[in-house]
This record gives C-alpha cells, structure tokens and sequence, in this order.
C-alpha cells in the first residue's frame, strides 16, 4: 500500500480497481469440497472486501460502511504521507 504514496489519485484508483477485480475472480473460484478449499475461498472473499472498503475509501474520501479500523487508519495515513 505504501507503495502508492507517489502516485496520482486517478492511478491508485485505477490500481485498486484492478486488484479488487482480481480478488473477486479468485474468491469465486475454484472447487469447494474440502475444509481448506473452503477456508481458502473464505479468506479470499474477506480480502476482496477489504479491498474494496479501500477502493470506496479513496473514491469518496470518506469511510464506507463496514470498513475495519485499522484500515481507515492505514488509509488515513496514506493520504497524510500524499499530502505532506
């Protein structure tokens, strides 16, 4: 993530959107038949949210519903570093 802090807005959003396009094509696939099959697709689904409470977050300026805390702050904290 940090390594977006010297990258205009339009193209982080452009990079974002792209990984969370990513993560939702991978959490939706593949077979689910055993325990770590399902886990695997568990974590993968919860990583394509996060990313897309990121996306809505840089998109907005403002923290969507549902994102966690510690993520505001590390986004928070990628805006200040921008703006310094």
């Amino acid at each position: 993530m940090n390594s977006l802090i010297d990258v205009d807005r339009g193209t982080m959003i452009s990079v974002l959107s792209m990984e969370v396009q990513t993560a939702t094509k991978l959490a939706m696939s593949g077979h689910q038949r055993t325990a770590w099959q399902r886990a695997k697709r568990r974590s993968a689904i919860e990583h394509a949210a996060r990313l897309t409470h990121i996306l809505a977050y840089f998109k907005s300026g403002e923290t969507p519903p549902g994102m966690s805390e510690e993520d505001r702050r590390l986004c928070s904290s990628l805006v200040e570093k921008r703006s310094l």
